[in-house]
């Protein structure tokens, strides 16, 4: 997925996390303008907490990734 060999920088998890957090933030702005949405603030911060989970997952799995193979902790 780098392309010319290098090391990965982004990944799908990664991405799906940043899109729910804005889309969370989104809605969490809509709360304050509409009473309609202010009454679903809850579902808004479990959108949110799922984007910052998909970031940390993504993260992880970037420098996992990117680690040689030398330099990997084997526990085998």
């Amino acid at each position: 997925m780098t392309g010319g060999g290098g090391k990965q920088r982004i990944n799908g998890e990664t991405i799906a996390g940043i899109a729910l957090v804005f889309m969370a933030c989104l809605f969490l702005w809509a709360g304050t303008q509409n009473e309609v949405w202010a009454s679903i603030v809850l579902a808004d911060y479990l959108i949110l907490a799922f984007g910052v989970g998909f970031i940390i997952v993504g993260v992880m799995a970037i420098r996992r990734t990117n680690n040689p193979h030398s330099e990997r902790t084997s526990y085998y």
